[in-house]
């Protein structure tokens, strides 16, 4: 691997602002952006679904994309984890977002409720163990925070913060990605909040969360007291200064003609092949 240019990997943790950073990479790489197309069909919520995993690639999935798409220079989506591999088919400079563990949970209930036909129920949510932990479980596929903390100092994975969204993508690009065009598009952004707000406000329920993600907790305050200061300190003078700039007009430079392409080659041409191979992962099984 040897001179091979390096692949910009983004793990796309859920409710993390992660739809918006995915049009940054559109209006940045156009056709060049790649979203991780799931090869199989996804198992049902719940314990339903006893066998579910959250489907993550390995760097045979990716071989599969890359052969789609050998013009690709950034591959992101839900289906990217840190122990995918990626980097052992192609160099990869990751990152991701975090967001703060009790909000992020309660959000994700929040979006479960208002998407799924048949959502669970609060309870039910509670004894779904598959989504515990989630950010620690993108970095750590034995869901072990230590082993997360080790692997991204390893991999050297930018991590930036929800809370600290435009100065994150300031900083990811002076120290990780410079070729990115930083103007986006916000999007599946919740308006109405109330579900998210009343877990929040109540005692039992916010404790609950704080089980849930007791782990999760523990990596962000990590990486918001250690990590994310480390890069601000990278960065030097004018942080602040590129910062307020930046707020000023985060929509600039956002390209529509990028992001419509990239859109025409998924829908034409890796949708398809995604649904070709699940139809033959079924009539296999």
């Amino acid at each position: 691997m040897d001179g091979m240019r390096k692949l910009l990997a983004f793990i796309h943790v859920a409710k993390t602002g992660g739809q918006t950073v995915e049009t940054m990479l559109r209006s940045t790489f156009g056709a060049r952006y790649c979203h991780a197309e799931l090869w199989q069909d996804r198992l049902p919520t719940g314990d339903a679904g006893g066998s579910f995993k959250v489907p993550k690639y390995d760097n045979s999935d990716f071989r599969r994309l890359k052969l789609l798409c050998p013009w690709m220079r950034c591959v992101g989506g839900h289906a990217v984890a840190l122990w995918s591999g990626i980097d052992r088919v192609q160099p990869t400079n990751y990152f991701a977002f975090l967001r703060d563990p009790l909000t992020r949970g309660a959000s994700h209930f929040q979006f479960h409720q208002r998407t799924e036909s048949n959502p669970l129920s609060w309870d039910e949510w509670v004894q779904w163990k598959v989504h515990h932990n989630h950010q620690v479980k993108m970095f750590s596929q034995d869901c072990n925070v230590d082993q997360a903390i080790e692997a991204i100092e390893k991999h050297r994975v930018f991590l930036g913060l929800m809370e600290h969204f435009d100065e994150s993508l300031i900083l990811l690009q002076r120290l990780m990605a410079p070729e990115l065009n930083l103007g986006y598009s916000r999007t599946n952004t919740a308006g109405d909040r109330s579900i998210a707000g009343k877990l929040l406000a109540d005692p039992v329920k916010r404790d609950q969360l704080a089980e849930m993600y007791k782990l999760d907790q523990i990596l962000y305050d990590h990486v918001k007291n250690n990590v994310f200061p480390r890069f601000q300190n990278e960065y030097g003078t004018g942080l602040t200064e590129s910062v307020a700039g930046f707020k000023a007009g985060h929509g600039s430079g956002f390209s529509r003609v990028n992001a419509q392409t990239n859109r025409v080659v998924r829908r034409l041409w890796l949708e398809p092949w995604g649904a070709h191979f699940r139809k033959r992962a079924r009539s296999t099984s």
